[in-house]
């Protein structure tokens, strides 16, 4: 049994959901939060998939389930948002998945350590499940035999699997008015190194802002930035996403990674911002593959294109 709480947020995924609900029947938490979007109005195909992928989850174990399920359709960041806001609402920490990702088993006892490390250092705001930077298990071990540490601390959170605390995300919001232009240049400027990586972000955040549009993912590293925190990053990868389309696939490849198991962990020896990873994971992610991901969502919600050099 495992006694972290889990929420997993759902919408129309039937097979992934019924992936990631293996997982859940191997790990067992004796606490399960179950939220899941509405269809799509008009939409009876989309009905039938909602209620179908809700449907799977049904635990064999001793467990206590609560659900969430809207009758409307929310869309993707809205029903995250509205999930997590609910889980902890009655859970003082706990772990996030969805249903179209796949843990390791190693995830668990991995967040549910690091929960209980840094409970009360309220620096460390997320702990992310996915590394995205090719490492085989082979150079893990490696690493290892060097005494050196299972994870570092990132700037950036990853969303396909993480674990945080009531405390950390409370005061979250979606609006970003909040922030002028120059508070968001001053909440960038200390956590990156180099003038593009600080104009990347700021036109981002920059841009949402301007829209009143909403990407949680977008919006809760700021938050997290906006606190001076941090997040935790394992040197292997936890967490397996299956959820993109083929088209979604051929531009995000570089993100797809097989998940390995990590457990025993070492931890480093001080708290701070590993730049060297970072500026990997701005080079090769969130320069190259979130580039075309921010660009679909933009056009999908109607807005004109935006030219690709305005987001570098």
């Amino acid at each position: 049994m495992f006694n972290v709480p889990v929420l997993i947020i759902l919408y129309n995924r039937v097979e992934e959901t019924h992936n990631v609900f293996q997982v859940l029947r191997t790990v067992q938490p004796t606490q399960l939060y179950v939220a899941g979007d509405g269809a799509k109005n008009g939409d009876p195909e989309d009905r039938k998939l909602t209620y179908r992928t809700q449907s799977v989850i049904q635990p064999d174990w001793p467990c206590q389930v609560h659900t969430h399920f809207r009758e409307d359709h929310a869309g993707r960041t809205k029903m995250i948002y509205e999930a997590i806001r609910w889980f902890f609402s009655q859970e003082e920490e706990g772990i996030i998945l969805f249903e179209d990702t796949v843990p390791h088993y190693d995830f668990f006892p991995f967040c549910e350590t690091l929960l209980s490390q840094y409970r009360n250092n309220e620096q460390i705001f997320s702990i992310n499940g996915s590394y995205l930077r090719r490492r085989s298990r082979k150079k893990y071990k490696k690493r290892m035999r060097k005494g050196e540490s299972s994870y570092y601390f990132s700037a950036y959170s990853t969303s396909w699997g993480f674990a945080t605390w009531r405390n950390r995300w409370n005061d979250f919001s979606l609006s970003m008015e909040k922030y002028t232009h120059k508070q968001i240049v001053q909440i960038v400027e200390p956590y990156m190194t180099k003038q593009r990586q600080k104009a990347y972000w700021i036109n981002r955040f920059g841009m949402l802002r301007r829209l009143k549009a909403n990407h949680w993912s977008y919006q809760y590293l700021l938050h997290i930035w906006a606190h001076e925190g941090l997040c935790i990053t394992p040197y292997l990868n936890l967490v397996t996403n299956i959820g993109f389309t083929k088209q979604e696939h051929r531009k995000v490849r570089r993100l797809r990674r097989n998940a390995y198991p990590i457990m025993p962990i070492t931890h480093p020896s001080t708290i701070e911002q590993n730049k060297k990873e970072d500026r990997y994971m701005f080079k090769h992610i969130f320069n190259r593959a979130f580039m075309h991901l921010f660009q679909d969502w933009i056009k999908s919600y109607g807005q004109k294109e935006i030219p690709t050099d305005s987001l570098t």
